[in-house]
């Protein structure tokens, strides 16, 4: 009987990790990925909850980006997430972005739908983010990206939280803030 509870345990376990890692992807992803009898359990309790609106990230990128648009974009991942941008994933319900794979520019769009009362968290993350790119002046070769990063902006609404930083010879910051106070209405 021991033997058979601890295959039919082990078939579960399996069971449960291979849809984890099927259910992962890179963009617009949920901050953690595994499934646990504890989250089943929650997400069976939150059912009777109101559950939180999503926010579409898709729409917000694809609104910064036409006109801030990001030269050869490389999208954000969970990676990029926590080591260069520094944020908590256990802050972030979801997010999506992308950043400038140029080393001459510095173009970045990213959108991030903060967990329940988490916003102000992700936005002084970001803040902190913004800081370390603009205190970066070692470099005269750097001055252009340097001045982007110190105009960047980050806007929260609800639990959405924006970060856009313009190309160099990109968009006027003007033109920035309309399309951002745009796609978050």
């Amino acid at each position: 009987m021991k033997k058979l509870l601890s295959v039919a345990l082990c078939a579960l376990l399996l069971t449960g990790c291979g849809g984890a890692a099927a259910s992962s992807g890179s963009e617009s992803t949920p901050a953690s990925s595994a499934v646990s009898s504890e989250a089943v359990s929650s997400d069976a309790a939150q059912d009777s909850a109101p559950a939180a609106e999503t926010v579409d990230l898709d729409g917000i990128v694809a609104a910064l980006e036409a006109v801030n648009p990001i030269a050869n974009p490389r999208a954000l991942d969970d990676f990029s997430v926590q080591n260069e941008l520094l944020l908590t994933m256990d802050n972030i319900e979801a997010y999506k972005g992308d950043v400038t794979n140029d080393q001459a520019d510095c173009g970045l769009v990213f959108a991030v739908q903060a967990k329940p009362g988490k916003a102000a968290d992700v936005e002084a993350e970001l803040n902190a983010y913004k800081d370390s790119l603009a205190a970066n002046d070692l470099y005269a070769e750097f001055a252009d990206k340097v001045a982007q990063a110190k105009d960047a902006r980050i806007v929260s609404k609800g639990d959405c939280v924006v970060l856009v930083i313009a190309g160099v010879g990109g968009p006027d910051y003007a033109d920035i803030d309309t399309a951002i106070a745009a796609a978050l209405n």
